[in-house]
């Protein structure tokens, strides 16, 4: 969890979790973080977004043009270049259990 002799060593953290679809608050994140999906859960669909406007509108981040969706647990090092881009993750299905995210830097 990036904690430290009891203190959180990361300087913006976001951590969530859920048991039923739903998106995570959204986080203000510029330059490589990290993206971490965990817990005990079955039948997950979990998709990082973007938004460019303020959380009006969001995206799914894409690997070569294909949505990326996360159908386990997972850890991710991403990277954004442009100032001002809020992220969030979007659960969109989970059979059982419980999915925590984690996006930090």
């Amino acid at each position: 969890m990036g904690v430290f002799n009891g203190r959180e060593m990361a300087a913006a953290v976001l951590q969530w979790s859920t048991a039923a679809p739903g998106a995570s608050p959204a986080i203000l994140l510029q330059g490589r973080f990290n993206l971490t999906l965990s817990g005990s859960f079955t039948g997950v669909a979990a998709a990082l977004q973007r938004s460019f406007d303020n959380g009006a509108t969001w995206v799914t981040c894409s690997s070569l043009g294909a949505p990326v969706v996360f159908n386990g647990a997972a850890s991710e090092v991403c990277d954004e270049p442009e100032a001002g881009v809020f992220y969030r993750v979007n659960v969109t299905a989970i059979a059982s259990g419980s999915v925590s995210v984690r996006l930090s830097q």
